[in-house]
């Protein structure tokens, strides 16, 4: 008995002392916070000091107050002051008269209204409260699991409570947790991650109960070989249930690493890294608005999202390099990203560096290839037209010269002379011919396609290109388009058994489009690639444009778009 009065005693203390601890604190931080929220402040200073003096008519004060101001002061919605004053003021008359409210035929609905504050906080969480907020709930919702997993130690070990002294002394310290996260939440939410604690709680809600009837089922030996049996799959149970209500079922930040490597593995080439980056990273988090950019590819995606709320930066760097920028705008409701969220983030930004490092390097790669494409097909474009106009007639002028020198002399030199400068000039038509198809620059592209795609056989050749769409081509840009066709016109006629088909130009202020498609039998699902379609690959993209199979349509389509800005001194 000794021993039990003297805990009696320590527990009592032990209150004591704790809330007087968290007293000061509030009142410390009270000072120093607005007036409006003060209401939180007053509401757990009251079940403080109720918890502590037996004073119970402060519940009715307290805990309505609290409900309905929780965490910022404000009362959400506004009309709430009305039922809180009214229900403290009933309670309070209550106490006062000695229970005679609670002792007439309505008053257990007194009782059962205390219940119905308990929507206010529910319905600020859901709908109005900010992630700062939502984060000071969270400690209480940990304050409420902690207390009543106490009271459920305190009536499992020691039975009901008042049975025995030592379910009081243990029942004694049961509100504390509550208390403690009450004033966390309200004065330094960011103290601890709460996320984590929540998550650790909710799991062993459901480890404990089901080891613990697994156990009580068989007891003895066989009952440990149950708990040892169920221990993982119930831990896995807990993590998964926890998971789910803590996080809404988002990914940890290793498995959404894994999501994006895997992600980056099996990209498609028409799919761009910063696609797959933004894809991911927006899937993981459940986010509805967000972009990418950088200054080596066009932005994608559009962080729009709700007028309130602005998106949030996230540099992406790779060796003190910034090679992207990820603006993401958080989830529907909230206001802000959660620190699981920011992990999340920071894992992907991580992992997802060196990916678009890769891409930025092979990107830059492509334009420096472009540019001494570009630079080189306009170097032989003027070759050609100097040796065409310029050191042709010259060389055909003296040829004419010396033929006629050798008819008037009769000179063996002469006519040495003669046939000398005859084969030049044959040499000089071959290199300009060699240099460029002469149709490209005498006539222009359209006119270099009709000629080109002319062939025996039944294939009709439709060629649909408004006037003026191979006007100032550069000279890479022409020369690549007629290739394309020509090879592409070439395997319609090899494979596709086609009748027809039809070829379409159109050009925009940045890209010629060229379209070619046949009505024959299409591509093979399991189409390998030949020398002609790399081929095509190859010519658009050393010029920085693509070239695309649409494998959706009926027939062969190809889809080519090629760059007509390229300029050529931008590279020097």
């Amino acid at each position: 008995m000794y021993d039990t009065d003297t805990a009696l005693k320590v527990s009592h203390a032990v209150n004591v002392t704790v809330c007087l601890a968290l007293g000061s604190v509030l009142v410390v931080d009270a000072a120093r916070s607005r007036a409006i929220a003060w209401l939180p402040r007053l509401a757990i200073g009251l079940l403080i000091f109720m918890y502590f003096s037996g004073f119970d008519m402060l519940w009715a004060v307290a805990w309505p107050l609290l409900a309905a101001t929780f965490p910022d002061g404000r009362f959400v919605p506004r009309w709430l002051v009305v039922p809180v004053a009214a229900y403290a003021i009933f309670g309070l008359a209550d106490e006062l008269t000695g229970g005679w409210a609670t002792d007439q035929s309505w008053g257990p609905m007194l009782n059962m209204a205390s219940g119905l504050f308990l929507a206010a906080p529910v319905y600020r969480y859901m709908r109005r409260a900010t992630t700062a907020e939502r984060k000071a709930v969270r400690w209480v919702i940990v304050g409420i699991l902690l207390t009543f997993a106490w009271f459920q130690a305190v009536w499992a070990g020691f039975g009901q409570i008042g049975e025995s002294p030592w379910s009081s002394v243990f029942a004694n310290l049961a509100m504390l947790p509550l208390l403690a996260c009450l004033v966390i939440g309200l004065v330094a939410a960011d103290w601890l991650a709460v996320d984590p604690l929540l998550h650790a709680v909710i799991t062993a809600y459901v480890v404990v109960p089901v080891l613990a009837l697994a156990y009580a089922l068989t007891g003895g030996w066989p009952g440990a070989v149950a708990v040892a049996v169920l221990t993982i799959p119930a831990f896995w149970l807990g993590q998964r249930v926890a998971g789910w209500i803590v996080y809404r079922g988002r990914p940890s930040p290793a498995k959404a690493t894994a999501d994006l490597l895997g992600r980056l593995n099996a990209r498609d080439p028409a799919t761009s890294v910063p696609e797959v980056v933004l894809e991911v990273t927006k899937a993981n988090l459940y986010l509805d608005h967000g972009s990418i950019d950088g200054d080596w590819f066009a932005p994608v995606g559009a962080p729009t999202g709700e007028a309130a709320v602005e998106a949030t930066a996230f540099p992406i760097t790779y060796r003190g390099e910034d090679v992207a920028v990820l603006h993401l705008v958080p989830r529907r409701g909230e206001t802000a990203f959660t620190p699981r969220d920011r992990s999340v983030i920071d894992a992907l930004v991580t992992h997802a560096a060196p990916a678009l490092h890769g891409a930025q390097v092979l990107a830059h790669l492509q334009d420096s290839r472009a540019l001494i494409v570009s630079a080189r097909e306009e170097e032989r474009r003027r070759l050609r037209r100097e040796l065409h106009d310029d050191l042709g007639p010259t060389l055909s002028g003296l040829a004419l010269s010396a033929a006629a020198l050798a008819r008037s002399t009769g000179s063996p030199e002469a006519s040495v002379l003669h046939e000398d400068i005859a084969h030049a000039v044959r040499q000089s038509r071959e290199l300009a011919y060699d240099l460029r198809p002469p149709v490209l620059d005498d006539h222009g592209l359209i006119a270099a396609i009709a000629d080109r795609t002319r062939g025996e056989g039944s294939l009709v050749v439709h060629l649909d290109a408004p006037d003026g769409v191979d006007r100032d081509l550069p000279a890479a840009v022409d020369l690549s388009a007629l290739r394309i066709v020509v090879e592409a016109v070439a395997n319609t006629r090899k494979h596709a058994r086609a009748r027809r088909v039809d070829i379409r130009l159109r050009r925009t202020a940045a890209e010629l489009i060229i379209e070619i498609h046949d009505d024959g039998t299409g591509l093979p699902a399991d189409v390998r690639v030949g020398i002609g379609m790399h081929s095509i690959a190859e010519r658009a993209a050393e010029i920085g444009g693509t070239a695309r199979y649409d494998r959706t349509a009926t027939g062969t389509r190809l889809l080519v778009s090629l760059p007509v800005d390229t300029d050529p001194s931008e590279g020097t």
